[in-house]
């Protein structure tokens, strides 16, 4: 490949990633491509992170909002293209509950509508996460939340959808968090308390137009340190993988902490 030498590991399941990754690292690589969706790429950086390996990306997915959040190229010759060049940015790692993140990870309104997608992204792509949002916007599911941001209490209340991001740009270039920078040692937190679809649609077109820290359904803030404690168990999910269920999240940033070929700007 390129004059590169290389090894290939096919992983079956997107967890299984950070297993391969580890691997990679152990036996010497300085780069470690992932080729798959933001679950595996998730993976395979939880490994990465913290050492002097980078990180490549051939997006091929449902989402790829990582590789959207960098404008990472998606053809083969083009992430190749990178790797010989040595084209590396530095930046940060979300941790949320122990687990790494690069993207976003929260609980509420998003977890539930990855979660209820998952069995028909493959044959539907996008359209099945838009039918599980406009179920659960309809449903008006809330539950009460309590957050606080580097010890100092931010929210306390019910709420749909409690959101933390490294990246703040979604698909289309939508950015539900305007100032997220995943160079910046610090986390964006957002919650939308929105009940019904005209208040998810109020919510959304805020969003769009990047003034959704101006709706009176939705709550922004900045931090290196989030707790979120809730009132029972609820769904959560990382980079658009649901994890299970919790009751507490605990969310910090490694600045700095993973190696990433990616264009320089």
């Amino acid at each position: 490949m390129a004059g590169l030498e290389a090894a290939w590991t096919d992983v079956p399941k997107a967890k299984l990633a950070k297993k391969a990754a580890a691997k990679a690292v152990a036996d010497g690589a300085e780069v470690v491509l992932a080729c798959g969706g933001d679950g595996t790429v998730r993976a395979a950086s939880e490994a990465l992170v913290g050492t002097d390996a980078a990180l490549a990306v051939l997006p091929a997915g449902t989402a790829n909002l990582f590789a959207g959040g960098y404008d990472l190229p998606s053809a083969a010759a083009d992430v190749v293209g990178l790797i010989v060049a040595g084209t590396v940015r530095t930046i940060d790692s979300g941790i949320c509950n122990d687990k790494t993140f690069n993207v976003m990870a929260g609980a509420g309104f998003d977890a539930r509508m990855i979660d209820d997608a998952d069995d028909s992204k493959e044959r539907l792509g996008m359209l099945a996460y838009l039918r599980a949002g406009l179920h659960h916007a309809r449903g008006g599911d809330r539950f009460d939340a309590q957050v606080t941001v580097d010890g100092e209490p931010f929210f306390a209340g019910p709420a749909a959808c409690v959101l933390v991001a490294n990246i703040g740009t979604l698909k289309a270039g939508v950015a539900a968090f305007p100032a997220a920078s995943p160079t910046d040692g610090r986390l964006d937190v957002g919650v939308v308390t929105a009940a019904g679809l005209r208040q998810w649609a109020a919510v959304l077109a805020k969003t769009v137009r990047r003034k959704g820290d101006e709706s009176p359904h939705t709550s922004i803030r900045q931090g290196a340190e989030i707790e979120v404690r809730l009132d029972g168990k609820h769904r959560y999910e990382l980079d658009g993988g649901c994890k299970g269920t919790t009751k507490k999240l605990s969310f910090s940033v490694r600045p700095g902490a993973l190696r990433l070929c990616a264009p320089a700007s």
